[in-house]
């Protein structure tokens, strides 16, 4: 371990914090080992890291949205070549045409791309961290249940925050995507409504290409459903959801599925 290793933040050891993720993952590994929810990004790749410190077994998976960033993809397929691709039975667009377009408060995709795809039964790693919402750091423990299937979730890094996590990845030398690099605070789906207006815009900015394939979907949902909440237009209509100036904040796409209460 380096001297980064030793980093202090709000009164807690980067190293001790360390040893607990890693007694944890130990305490709580199923005989039929964990099935880790990776998704690419550096939270993922810590509990990845932790989880072959710990040496319990893990079935690596990500669950592939059809609106991921290529960079992700390629960062993966290099560093992860261990993770397996799970695929949807449709493209995220064509679902999107058949049940509406997601929001903060009808986020559907969450549900279908994200949380349905672990088997019945099986225990799985997350990389959810407190520090990205105070719904999440109330809610959440460092073993949750799923309100319908009573599945558990460990989360061993839970407790960290975003310095606990580059300091890691400092110390270890463990591989992320170039996409932090470039500014991107935040890897995951493009034109995800979770996300920031001003963060959405950045995106389809870097990804043009997604963002004519959002404004298609549009056009198709409001060809086949005619006029939509009161618009004129599908483009009016577009504007206002990319806008996020009716979401109220604080929502947390995984948070009506998680939960110890």
């Amino acid at each position: 371990m380096t001297e980064q290793s030793l980093l202090q933040i709000d009164g807690f050891r980067l190293d001790g914090m360390i040893a607990d993720s890693i007694e944890l993952l130990k305490e709580c590994e199923p005989p039929e080992g964990y099935w880790g929810a990776f998704s690419g990004g550096k939270d993922s790749c810590v509990i990845k890291e932790l989880a072959k410190m710990a040496g319990v077994k893990v079935e690596w998976h990500y669950s592939v949205t059809t609106i991921d960033p290529p960079e992700l993809i390629y960062f993966m397929r290099e560093h992860h070549a261990d993770v397996a691709f799970d695929r949807p039975e449709k493209n995220f667009f064509t679902k999107m045409v058949e049940k509406g377009y997601p929001t903060r408060r009808a986020r559907w995709c969450c549900e279908v791309y994200k949380e349905s795809r672990a088997p019945a039964g099986r225990v799985l790693i997350l990389g959810i961290r407190g520090e990205e919402s105070k719904a999440r750091a109330k809610r959440w423990k460092d073993v949750t249940h799923h309100n319908r299937t009573g599945a558990a979730a460990v989360s061993p890094i839970l407790r960290w925050r975003s310095e606990h996590v580059w300091a890691f990845i400092r110390a270890q030398g463990v591989p992320y995507c170039s996409l932090y690099d470039e500014g991107f605070d935040r890897i995951g789906c493009i034109g995800c409504p979770m996300a920031r207006a001003d963060g959405r815009k950045k995106e389809f900015a870097r990804w043009p290409k997604y963002e004519k394939a959002w404004r298609r979907a549009f056009r198709r949902l409001w060809e086949n459903r005619g006029s939509i909440n009161g618009f004129d237009s599908w483009e009016s209509l577009f504007d206002w959801w990319l806008s996020n100036d009716s979401f109220p904040g604080g929502d947390d796409c995984q948070l009506d599925m998680w939960s110890n209460d």
